[in-house]
């Protein structure tokens, strides 16, 4: 939290200067501005996409019912239709996980909202279709007390997060992350397997410990896939889709509030888009690069068709790039590793530096620690357990929380790998800590009924 309190202080001239100007050009101090007034928004820019209904490359596809199966403590839900169906849909499977984040929280949302109108400064900043989301949702889930205007303060979450670190309930984001690529000769048969933790620094979230929750989104238009989230959003921290894209992201903020858009765009949101319509690598980043960001982040996406993946590192209208090496390893965690753009973040505390290294240790070829050639989703779990601090080599104890230093000790809330090739994923949740938990696994063809889908060898990697 010192690392926290120190960018509030060193930024909140900024972040002020940025509330007041981003209010004004969303036009929220208006008295005669009308919800319609949205509407010419660069929510309807040219680079908007429109996408035809989805079909497999073999055989045809119906989109499952929408339902719900619980495995332990991890919810999944099957959403179908147009945005507000599927808002409808989340919103009433998971009523009682939303009503669960207490009255407080969700009437601290809905004031924000509304009160302070947020939720109109959300939907000029929104994809089409996120604001018919949120009022499905909010319909869904009646009785939860969650309104539209509470879940379009959701919906534009991560930029709220990042400005208003104090004003927006803090029990609903986190701060931290790491994510790792191994394909090629890095894996033991060539194929391309991630490894990806997110976290939150010195203490635990309970809504995100208790409710850990894949939705498997099947719009009417683009590409059915699913988002690992929470109840209540309408984004993914990370996400696969049924053309094998995997997409996440790792908190960062910039070293310069004035490098980001007050035209731009949520990175969740844009994660949200390409998971729907990006079947290839370069539509993905196509995606990434025609739109400016409201925000700093660090976004990793993959394609095992073409065999490329690239970490973006983003500002508001630039963004380092990092793509998978010859040797076929690529990763991340919470600071720009592009030279181009090194300092350009503001990266507070040692953790990231620490968690990198160990990547390196463990990824590269000739790492002291290295599994080069070995990996398989075993060996991923391997590495999202690693405790051990890379400049010290002391492992530390199962019941420290967050060592501030190592990958599988850096507060996980949950963890994933993902074998995109196969479209199978493996969830670890249940209590703290979260790495020491059995990784259950999901194919994602077979939740969504697709020809030839790839079933699970077994329940899970333990």
């Amino acid at each position: 939290m010192q690392g926290i309190k120190h960018l509030w202080s060193h930024s909140i001239n900024r972040k002020l200067r940025f509330l007041a100007i981003a209010l004004l050009v969303a036009g929220l101090f208006s008295v005669s501005s009308t919800l319609g007034s949205s509407q010419i928004s660069l929510a309807q820019t040219p680079t908007d996409i429109v996408a035809s209904p989805w079909q497999p490359k073999v055989g045809t596809w119906q989109p499952v019912p929408s339902h719900r199966e619980d495995y332990g403590k991890i919810k999944v839900v099957w959403l179908q239709g147009t945005p507000y169906e599927m808002g409808y849909q989340q919103g009433s499977l998971l009523k009682d996980e939303i009503a669960s984040m207490g009255r407080e929280v969700i009437s601290s949302l809905n004031f924000l909202g509304r009160g302070l109108a947020l939720s109109r400064l959300a939907r000029k900043r929104s994809f089409p279709g996120v604001a018919e989301e949120c009022r499905g949702l909010a319909d869904g889930a009646e009785g939860s007390d969650l309104n539209y205007h509470g879940c379009m303060v959701l919906a534009l979450g991560d930029v709220y997060q990042d400005y208003f670190t104090h004003l927006i309930p803090n029990v609903l984001f986190n701060v931290g992350c790491a994510h790792f690529i191994t394909s090629g000769s890095a894996t033991v048969d060539g194929k391309m397997y991630h490894g990806w933790t997110l976290d939150n620094g010195e203490e635990p979230i309970p809504y995100w410990i208790d409710h850990p929750t894949i939705m498997i989104r099947q719009p009417n238009e683009g590409i059915p896939h699913a988002f690992i989230a929470i109840p209540g959003v309408v984004w993914p921290n990370a996400g696969l889709n049924a053309e094998g894209i995997v997409v996440s992201n790792n908190t960062s903020r910039p070293a310069d509030y004035e490098e980001v858009s007050l035209q731009g765009r949520s990175t969740v949101q844009l994660m949200a888009q390409v998971a729907q319509y990006a079947s290839t690598y370069d539509e993905a980043k196509a995606i990434m690069t025609s739109h400016e960001r409201m925000r700093s982040n660090l976004v990793i996406i993959s394609d095992y068709k073409s065999k490329q993946a690239g970490v973006f590192e983003l500002l508001g209208d630039e963004m380092g790039l990092r793509e998978l090496s010859d040797d076929g390893v690529l990763y991340m965690t919470n600071h720009f590793a592009d030279p181009d753009y090194v300092g350009r973040d503001r990266t507070y505390g040692e953790s990231s530096f620490s968690r990198f290294k160990s990547f390196q240790q463990l990824l590269e070829p000739g790492g002291s620690r290295s599994l080069y050639g070995q990996m398989n989703p075993e060996k991923v779990v391997q590495v999202l357990r690693d405790r051990t601090n890379p400049n010290t080599g002391e492992v530390s104890d199962l019941s420290i929380y967050d060592d501030n230093t190592s990958i599988g000790g850096n507060g996980s809330l949950r963890q994933v790998v993902f074998d995109p090739e196969s479209l199978r994923f493996w969830v670890a949740a249940g209590d703290i800590p979260i790495p020491e938990n059995p990784f259950t696994c999901f194919s994602l063809g077979e939740m969504l009924g697709l020809p030839n889908a790839q079933a699970c060898n077994a329940p899970a990697i333990n």
